[in-house]
């Protein structure tokens, strides 16, 4: 009977340990390089895409592409978000690549992005607000291989019916 209790608090501090190291092997900071850890963390976080917008925008209009730049990869076009809902995750790819923000079919604003280690998570943070007169795109990379964009537009040059 003793001996179980031993093995009992034997087990629960083996699972201690381990939690604490996961959480510590899960920081953010040692999101870097090529290592076991950096694939844990693709495997645990992925690619998040944020993407906020006031009230007075209409996420219909909202599409999002990602484009791979770099002509030595097998490099492609895709949909990350289509009426302002996420249909498809951001490929794992190094090099150079970006994402294109359009709202009612235009333009917006582009985060570029050269990521020099294939499996690497990033927080991809997309923020839209409208005034009277202007539409604002704020784009921001978190992780290795960061970035941060914005631009303002008249709402005049995207021909708004809804806003």
């Amino acid at each position: 009977m003793h001996s179980f209790t031993f093995s009992m608090t034997a087990i629960k501090n083996i699972l201690t340990i381990t939690f604490i190291i996961g959480i510590f092997a899960l920081h953010p900071s040692l999101n870097k390089g090529e290592t076991p850890i950096t694939y844990l963390q693709y495997l645990v976080y992925g690619n998040m895409v944020n993407l906020s917008y006031d009230s007075s925008i209409d996420k219909s209009n909202i599409n999002i592409e990602w484009e791979c730049e770099d002509q030595n990869y097998d490099c492609m076009e895709l949909t990350i978000v289509k009426n302002g809902e996420q249909v498809n995750e951001i490929p794992f790819e190094k090099g150079n690549q970006k994402l294109v923000v359009y709202y009612n079919n235009k333009v917006i604003g582009t985060l570029h992005q050269n990521k020099a280690v294939k499996a690497q998570s990033h927080k991809y943070n997309i923020e839209l607000k409208a005034d009277h007169e202007l539409l604002s795109f704020k784009g921001e990379i978190i992780g290795p291989s960061p970035a941060v964009c914005s631009n303002t537009m008249e709402k005049s040059a995207l021909t708004f019916a809804d806003l």
